[in-house]
């Protein structure tokens, strides 16, 4: 699906900071068909399918398990960043400009998750998403659901179910919440980035046999896995 604007409290983009930028970069490329840009002055890279951008990677700068980091779209980055710390999150980077680009901030949430903030400029995100090989969705993995869901009703005005299983989020978007399949990071929890799939158990397979490992698959068909590097994705055929 051809995307031209992300509403706000939304996810709107997701990049990867990886320690081996070749073997990520090869992975990825057979796996999804993705086209890899040349990185920029950062060593970060854009990547696109048909011409439409749907990730990027760029060198890893934490220690540990790399992970994918899934960016909300805010109209406010400054307003935004100083709720997420009222609220109990920790900024890690500030809302810093980034060229004409817009506005980013990293933070950690108080379940210790990773999240980035932004506020478009001349980027807006995705261009391209459930379609196979694109983003397809988000879950939190923590041991710490009722925290988590305390946090992000008023952080980002997203709702959660009395069980605290599942957020909704503002595109009507749905994102689960469940254990993590091992401490994925030295951090307590991590978000999960799906991948649209037609088939993930094919595609789970072609990723083994690109050197990706299996965690688990879940009773919906979705497939957990890590890539060469050890950062977690998931196959699914579910639009979330």
């Amino acid at each position: 699906m051809n995307i031209t604007q992300h509403p706000e409290n939304t996810v709107s983009w997701i990049d990867l900071g990886t320690p081996d930028m070749e073997t990520t970069t090869a992975f990825y490329t057979a796996l999804f068909g993705w086209t890899v840009a040349p990185p920029d002055f950062n060593g970060y890279r854009l990547c696109a399918l048909r011409g439409h951008l749907v990730a990027a990677l760029g060198p890893a700068e934490d220690a540990g398990a790399p992970y994918w980091t899934i960016n909300v779209t805010v109209s406010d980055i400054h307003a935004t960043a100083t709720r997420f710390t009222n609220l109990g999150a920790q900024i890690v980077v500030p809302p810093t400009r980034v060229g004409t680009l817009g506005h980013a901030a990293v933070t950690l949430d108080p379940v210790g998750a990773p999240l980035s903030l932004w506020q478009p400029g001349t980027h807006d995100g995705i261009q391209l998403n459930h379609e196979p090989g694109t983003f397809a969705g988000i879950s939190l993995l923590t041991d710490h659901c009722a925290q988590a869901a305390a946090f992000y009703r008023p952080a980002l005005h997203w709702n959660s179910n009395p069980q605290h299983t599942r957020f909704r989020l503002p595109d009507n978007s749905i994102a689960a919440v469940s254990p993590p399949p091992a401490k994925p990071t030295a951090q307590r929890s991590l978000w999960l980035v799906s991948f649209a799939s037609n088939r993930p158990h094919a595609d789970a397979k072609r990723a083994r046999q690109l050197g990706a490992t299996e965690v688990r698959q879940d009773s919906n068909g979705d497939v957990a896995l890590r890539d060469p590097t050890g950062a977690l994705f998931s196959l699914t055929q579910h639009v979330r």
